[in-house]
């Protein structure tokens, strides 16, 4: 009677092991390597829109003598180009730009007009801003009607006061009470603190609560407690960016 013989089953060999581990490991860094270049385009974008603000901005007072997103009936027709004014407006023209529309400034979004005003005059690309209306009180940015970021969240610009922990403003310092409002560029929200983290060292000192870039509180942004972790020598308070979590963070810069 012949045996039938049975194929013999083996596992991997240490070789074929080796070969594997060295593919899975080429793999895995490949994959990490390639969100660190997607993390690192979202920052220089971040920097590269603020640039672009910061250019217009200074160019439009350069050209008109006015400043963008702060102007009178009167100063709107000099300027023309369909550039729209606040309805109703009680601080137009005054040289402040209102980072909120209040009691004070009622139908007065000043900074959303802001970027409608550069982009009328071709100062700054933004198809959305030309979509901004004044008609309404308190009109508020949107993403249909003002600057955006790579993550479709509105820009803001204006002036106000600082913050922290306990509360405040828009924008980081652990002294807020001893500074004075300064106008900021809000980032817009959604972006995690690792991002503004690498905008902050690209750009500025690497941390959120000094330089001129800050972590912020705009735009239904997380709490300076959720993007930021603080400490405390001698009386003195800093703030690190909390890099370990995805929180809906914002940032600002200093004008």
């Amino acid at each position: 009677m012949q045996m039938i013989k049975k194929p013999i089953s083996r596992g991997f060999n240490l070789v074929e092991i080796a070969i594997i581990l060295v593919i899975f490991t080429l793999v895995i860094t490949g994959v990490l390597r390639g969100q660190e270049l997607i993390n690192s385009a979202k920052a220089r974008n971040l920097i590269d829109q603020k640039s672009s603000f910061q250019t217009a901005f200074i160019a439009f007072s350069n050209r008109y003598k006015l400043t963008a997103g702060d102007l009178t009936t009167a100063q709107a027709s000099y300027v023309a180009n369909n550039i729209v004014i606040p309805s109703g407006a009680t601080c137009a023209g005054d040289g402040v730009i209102n980072f909120d529309a209040s009691a004070t400034c009622a139908n007065n979004p000043e900074s959303v007009l802001v970027f409608q005003n550069l982009t009328a005059v071709n100062l700054l690309s933004c198809a959305n801003c030309m979509n901004v209306r004044a008609s309404a009180p308190n009109v508020d940015a949107t993403t249909a009607n003002t600057y955006i970021n790579s993550y479709s969240q509105s820009y803001r610009f204006g002036l106000t006061s600082a913050s922290n922990l306990s509360g405040g403003g828009y924008w980081l310092d652990p002294n807020p009470t001893l500074m004075p409002a300064k106008n900021i560029l809000s980032t817009g929200s959604k972006v995690t603190a690792a991002i503004l983290q690498q905008v902050d060292q690209k750009a500025d000192d690497g941390f959120p609560h000094s330089g001129l870039f800050r972590q912020s509180t705009t735009d239904s942004a997380d709490t300076t407690a959720n993007c930021t972790s603080s400490s405390t020598t001698s009386g003195v308070t800093s703030y690190v960016w909390s890099t370990n979590n995805n929180a809906n963070c914002a940032g600002a810069w200093l004008f």
